[in-house]
Order: C-alpha cells, then sequence, then structure tokens
C-alpha cells in the first residue's frame, strides 16, 4: 500500500466531490454533475490503470454535501480499495468541514480472502489545506508537507492492519484534535495491539495540548538538510532540539505491554508527564514496570520525580553534543556533566520497591528519595532497605536497613567540581579542600548531617555490620568547622587467616566476633589553622577501648598526597598527641591462654612479656633508654592491676613543633623535643 495509491483516495475525497465547494448555491444540479464526472475523468487521467466505480452518489446543492455509495478504486496490480459510504460537506477548494467514510477496506487482490487494512469510521471535520501540501510528480506523492494541513479533528474508529499471516495490528480509536501551526492538539490512543512474533498492546495513549504542528515544521526543515542527519552526531543533537521544543499539557500511557515468543517481556501500567516545555516544571510517573527475559528480571513499583525543568535539561544537552570530527577530552565531559546536574532543578525524586534478578544475583531497593534540589536550595537524601547479593565467594550479601542525608546544596557543590583536573589527581585532595572552603563561602556556611543504619555485609561465614554512624558537619562562611561521628554497633567476624598474628591471637583467646562504638569530633579554626582531633573512648566489647587527642596547626593549602608529605611540612606544628589505651577483659584473656598454651602461671607469662618488650626495645636504636625505662615501668603497673588501670602515651611540645625540625635529630633529642612520655594512669570511675 504506497503513497501514491493513498493519494487517489485524497483525490477522490478533495477533488470528486470538491464540486459543491466555493458556494454550491450558485450551481444548478446538472452544472454540479457535470462538474463531478470531469473530476472523475481528471483523476483517472492523473494516475493511469486506476478504476473508479462507485454504486450511485448525491450531490446536495444546498446542503454542500456530497455522497458516494460502494465506492471501489482498483489499481493495475490488483490493489481494491472499498468504502461503503463516503460523505462529504466542504467548504471552499481546499476546506473541508465534515468528512466520513465508512467501512475502508483495503484488498492484495480482488479475490483476496483477507482483507489487509481496514477501517469501520473515519471522520475529519474543518479540515483545511494551505497550498504546498502535498507534491505529487508522476502520479506519485514526492513530499507532503503535514504543517500545511489543520483541522479540528481526525477521528479512526476500529482499524486493523495484517501485512502478512502472522501479524495483526487492531486499533479500537486513534483521534486527533485541533491540529494546525500554534494550536495545541489533543491526541488520543485506545486499545492498541500487535500479534504475531512480538506481542504489543497499550490500552491508552493520551497526550494534551502538545504544539504537534510546530514539531512537523520544525522536523521538515531539519531533514531538508542532508548534513543535519548524515552522523550519528548531528542526528542526535536535532533530536535533543526538537524535543526541548516540544510542549504538552499531559502525556498519559496505561497499560502498556510487549513479549517477545522467544525473549523479554516488558510492561508498564501507567505512565505520565505533566506540564512538559522549556521554562516550565514537569511531573513524572511511572507505576509497577517489569522487564523479564530469559537471563535477568526488572520491576520497579515506582518511579516518581516532581517539577523538574526537564526540556531546559534537553537544551542543554543538545548543546554539549559534539561535531561530527570532534573529540572531547576526559576533563571537557566530565565538565559537561557537572554543569548539567548542577541546572537541574526538581522538588522530589522517588523510586519505590525495585528488583533485579539474575541467575542466582539480587539487588533489592524498598525506596529511595531525593528532596529539594537546584541551586541555592539545601537538598536531602534518605533510603530504605537496600541490599545485594552475589553468587561468588561463597555467596556475598551486602544489605543497608536505612541511610540518611540533609543540609548541602548540592547542586551549587557539583557545579563546583568543574574546576577539579581528571588529568593530574595527585593534588585531588587539597583541590577538594579549596572548593569545599569555596562552597561554604558561596552559600553562606554548611550545616549537613547524616545517617546510616543496620549495614551488614556477609561472605560465607564472616561478615561485617554497622548499628549507626551518625554525622554532624558544619561549617561557617569563614571556613570554621566542627565535625563529629558517631558510631555504635560495628560488628565483625574473626576470620581463619593466614600470616595474621593478630587474628589468629584473638581466635586463641575465643574472640569469634568484635564489637566496636566510639565517638569522633574534629574542629577547625582557619584564621588560626589550629586543628583539633578528639576520639572518645572507642570501645571494643571485652577487649578495651582507646581514647586520643590531636592538636595541631594545619594550613589547608599544604598537599595532602600522603602522611609522609604533611609530617615533614615545615608548616604543619604538633601541640599535643595523647593516646590512652585501657583493658575491658583482653588482657585477662591473653593471660589465661597464655598460662594454658606454656603450661605456666599467670604472674610467669606477666613476667614474660615485661622481659620480651623491654628486650625488643633496647634493641631499637630510634627508643631512648629512658623511654624504654619509662614503657616498662608503665607495662608492670598495668599488667599489675589491668582492671583499675590504663596506659597513656602522650607528646606535649614546650612549644609547636615541625616535623621538619626533627629531621636531623637524634632519637633521645626527638623525643625530649616532643616531650614523648607513657605512665600509667588509674581508671576513674
Amino acid at each position: 500500500m504506497d503513497m501514491s495509491k493513498v493519494a487517489v483516495i485524497g483525490a477522490v475525497v478533495v477533488i470528486g466531490l470538491g464540486v459543491v465547494g466555493g458556494g454550491g448555491y450558485y450551481y444548478a444540479s446538472q452544472q454540479a454533475e457535470k462538474k463531478f464526472q470531469q473530476k472523475i475523468e481528471l483523476i483517472k487521467n492523473t494516475f493511469p490503470g486506476v478504476t473508479i466505480t462507485y454504486a450511485n452518489h448525491n450531490i446536495g446543492i444546498f446542503s454542500q454535501e456530497a455522497t458516494m455509495d460502494k465506492v471501489v478504486i482498483k489499481y493495475k496490480d490488483g490493489e481494491v480499495y472499498t468504502a461503503d459510504k463516503v460523505s462529504a460537506v466542504m467548504g471552499s477548494d481546499d476546506d473541508i468541514k465534515n468528512l466520513k467514510i465508512d467501512q475502508l477496506a483495503v484488498k492484495e487482490k480482488e479475490t483476496a480472502t483477507e482483507q489487509l487494512f481496514t477501517v469501520e469510521h473515519t471522520e475529519i471535520a474543518n479540515a483545511k489545506a494551505d497550498a504546498g501540501w502535498i507534491v505529487i510528480e508522476s502520479g506519485k506523492i514526492k513530499k507532503i508537507v503535514p504543517s500545511k494541513i489543520s483541522f479540528g479533528l481526525l477521528n479512526f474508529q476500529n482499524l486493523e492492519f495484517k501485512p502478512d499471516t502472522n501479524t495483526n495490528i487492531k486499533v479500537a480509536q486513534y483521534q486527533i484534535k485541533n491540529y494546525g501551526l500554534s494550536q495545541k492538539s489533543d491526541m488520543l490512543l485506545n486499545n492498541l495491539s500487535a500479534t504475531g512474533r512480538s506481542d504489543f498492546s497499550i490500552k491508552s495513549f493520551k497526550i494534551d495540548q502538545v504544539n504537534l504542528a510546530d514539531i512537523s515544521k520544525r522536523q521538515e526543515a531539519f531533514f531538508a538538510d542532508r548534513k543535519n542527519y548524515r552522523s550519528s552526531e548531528a542526528l542526535n543533537k536535532g533530536l535533543l532540539q526538537n524535543l526541548s521544543m516540544m510542549q504538552f499539557g499531559l502525556l498519559n500511557i496505561e497499560d502498556l505491554q510487549f513479549k517477545d515468543k522467544y525473549g523479554p517481556a516488558f510492561q508498564i501500567a501507567h505512565y505520565h508527564t505533566k506540564d512538559y516545555g522549556l521554562d516550565k516544571k514537569t511531573d513524572i510517573l511511572l507505576q509497577n514496570l517489569t522487564v523479564k527475559d530469559s537471563r535477568q528480571n526488572l520491576s520497579i513499583g515506582s518511579f516518581k520525580i516532581d517539577q523538574i525543568n526537564l526540556a531546559n535539561m534537553l537544551k542543554i544537552q543538545s548543546e554539549f553534543v559534539a561535531n561530527e570530527n570532534d573529540r572531547k577530552s576526559i576533563n571537557d565531559k566530565a565538565k559537561e556533566i557537572f554543569q548539567l546536574l548542577s541546572k537541574m532543578q526538581f522538588s522530589l525524586l522517588s523510586i519505590d520497591k525495585v528488583i533485579v534478578e539474575e541467575y542466582k544475583s539480587a539487588f533489592k531497593l524498598a525506596h529511595y528519595q531525593m528532596k529539594d534540589y537546584g541551586v541555592d536550595r539545601k537538598t536531602s537524601q534518605s533510603l530504605k532497605d537496600f541490599s545485594v547479593v552475589i553468587p561468588y565467594f561463597s555467596k556475598i550479601v551486602v544489605s543497608l536497613a536505612s541511610f540518611e542525608s540533609s543540609g548541602v546544596d548540592a547542586a551549587t557543590f557539583i557545579g563546583m567540581l568543574e574546576s577539579i583536573d581528571l588529568n593530574n589527581l595527585d593534588n585531588f585532595g587539597k583541590n577538594y579542600t579549596n572548593i569545599l572552603q569555596d562552597y561554604a563561602k558561596k552559600v553562606g556556611g554548611i550545616v549537613n548531617t547524616g545517617s546510616v543504619s543496620g549495614l551488614k555485609i556477609s561472605f560465607g561465614k564472616e561478615f561485617i555490620s554497622l548499628g549507626t554512624l551518625t554525622t554532624k558537619s558544619d561549617m561557617t562562611k569563614e571556613g570554621n568547622s566542627n565535625e563529629t561521628y558517631a558510631l555504635d554497633g560495628l560488628e565483625f567476624s574473626v576470620p581463619d587467616v593466614s600470616g595474621s598474628d593478630l587474628l589468629n591471637a584473638l581466635k586463641q583467646m575465643g574472640y569469634r566476633q568484635v564489637s566496636v562504638s566510639g565517638r569522633l569530633t574534629m574542629q577547625y579554626q582557619m584564621n588560626t589553622n589550629f586543628l583539633s582531633v578528639s576520639l572518645k573512648e572507642l570501645t571494643f566489647k571485652d577487649i578495651g577501648a582507646i581514647s586520643a587527642t590531636l592538636q595541631a596547626n594545619a594550613p589547608l593549602s599544604i598537599s595532602y598526597d600522603s602522611p609522609e608529605t604533611i609530617l615533614t611540612n615545615p608548616e604543619v606544628k604538633l601541640k599535643e598527641l595523647s593516646i590512652v589505651m585501657q583493658n575491658n577483659g583482653v588482657v585477662e584473656r591473653l593471660l589465661k591462654s597464655a598460662s594454658q598454651e606454656q603450661g605456666t602461671t599467670e604472674a610467669e607469662v606477666k613476667e614474660s612479656i615485661i622481659a620480651s618488650v623491654k628486650e625488643v626495645a633496647q634493641k631499637d636504636k630510634d627508643i631512648p633508654a629512658s623511654f624504654t625505662e619509662d614503657l616498662v615501668k608503665t607495662l608492670k603497673a598495668f599488667l599489675q592491676n589491668p582492671q583499675v588501670t590504663k596506659i597513656k602515651l602522650s607528646s606535649m611540645p614546650t612549644s609547636p613543633i615541625s616535623g621538619a625540625v626533627l629531621d636531623d635529630k637524634s632519637s633521645e633529642e626527638q623525643f625530649n623535643l616532643l616531650n614523648i612520655k607513657i605512665q600509667a594512669v588509674p581508671i576513674k570511675h
């Protein structure tokens, strides 16, 4: 069914019935009949080999309505077009006030038992074709210009198409209202089904207030110049530009299904997009998406994004599309991504009930949402019930009960990441710190909070789990910061690892898992470069606890490439370091295990430990004799009564001191300058 044959149908309708157009009141019935026959002959002459027959016809001079019954159009190749009735109320030569066609059908051969194409009812109202809407050369349509056509209504009822014996396409209704340049059209499709090797169906497709003719006009201009689509880059750019210029009030799809007899199946229960267009805030909702094939299953209960500047984002993205021969660097591509993300805006992004299954792997997410994303907005995120199962290395399982974060102007911060040079990551830490400082200045300070709970990672019999981790980070616009991290219920199993003396020792002492909790605070004063870090009782259940304090002067401008570069930098100066270690049961287990293994008393084990430590310290030339003496003394006091005594190691220089000053000093001089001391102190209850 080629387009030249469709042209004949159009000619019959517009020309053959057009005899009553342009004011039928001025024609006598004989003149109208004569003109009607002339038009029919003109069609036959224009399309050689075509025969047109009809049972009867009627021309209403006063009603301006023409009707034809039992219309049959035959082609020399045997294809036949039939219609039970065609009626039209014409305006001028290029106007149709109303056109109706009943039982339109197409057969490949007159003797064929199956109809190739049928439409039960077709209706067009208030149609107008501007000059040049169709170009016909040598009896064939060379070009159709949809933008030069306008109509108030185009409606098809019960359309069926059978291109071959195995394929059948049906549409219960297809309708367009108010089509034309500068008009907002409504389009509706009901109950589309296509069966064959693949089955496809849509219960309803609806798009309201769309600038459909304007889109057609832009596409006509785009495809008129071949250079616009001679490369994939150009085609992609044009597609993005056209999509960004589209406007509509609502796009709605209900119950879309696709199933390949030998491949995947795809289904969407509901999808809609509201208020789409440049400088508009768009809402998107997708519900109950499922994708299945022989290897993988995917389902999404709901995907929702509200008030997003979607058309603007597509326009920006079109500007990033490279020319055909351009090759962008990794920095250029990264900058474009950061720019795009920084210019995005939305009030809510939420995803619910995501499940991905492949072989024995599985990914599940109960809920994720992000609120208030965009420049000058404080963004919040939350996640609930996330899990991943990987069937490798004795089955790896990762699960997370919840994650929450709030307080950061994420879009502004992402936009500032453009300055990072991905080709030179040596100074990444320094550059990132500078960006963070600049961001705090720009937004007038940061208050960010976050929490993680119910994290668990298991691999075979071993596991790591986390009860809760809460964070709070404050940074003023001057760059002063205060950070707090609280850890509770971190647990991990003690695995069998060859070559690890520590883990093997824990196993021997009866530890099958370790539980940790603690609190860390960090403060920084920009004007004095003062850094304070405090670790408050990092507690290992039934083992011990560590507390630590660090105070130093450390400018943010220094390089953070490695600990060595930090410690040897003359601008980094230590003011105080204190580490306190406390026993919560490990000493008792160590003494008991060692005494059983060695067949000695616990007192003898203590003496053996002290002697071994003293021997090692004395052999180490970097440890002064005075410190070795204090170390042995401290260890004796601690082992004597580990329940009420703790070990304190401290360094409190008389004045702030840098690692560079210690380079040419002896070990004893270094210990003296750093004022390093170790002692046993009583536990205060």
